[in-house]
């Protein structure tokens, strides 16, 4: 019996563990605009769409090369938990309109 439950409290620690480890971001702020970019301190400012303005460090460098961000991109910013943006994606730059609805009024 002891050996059962020791079984499946570890099967439960495994589960747990791994539930925290595939977490990607802690937070992600979409539809935010790059204010600023900060190539020697490695920072990304921007502003979350109900107007909070947030500075962070990037977590790989590569996240500040020219052709991915700039100022005034319309993007989704993932962070994780030691606050620190891991992932920067630009939002479509043409919106597509939605499909119009017709309602034909067709009487037999």
């Amino acid at each position: 019996m002891k050996k059962r439950i020791a079984i499946m409290t570890i099967c439960l620690l495994c589960m747990v563990g791994a539930a925290v480890l595939t977490s990607e971001a802690a937070t992600t702020f979409g539809a935010s605009t790059i204010v600023g970019v900060d190539q020697a301190q490695r920072t990304i400012t921007f502003q979350t769409r109900d107007g909070q303005t947030w500075t962070l460090p990037v977590a790989d460098p590569n996240l500040l090369k020219k052709e991915l961000v700039a100022k005034g991109d319309q993007v989704s910013i993932e962070i994780d938990l030691s606050e620190r943006i891991t992932k920067i994606t630009k939002l479509s730059e043409h919106p597509q309109p939605a499909p119009a609805q017709t309602f034909d009024d067709v009487r037999p």
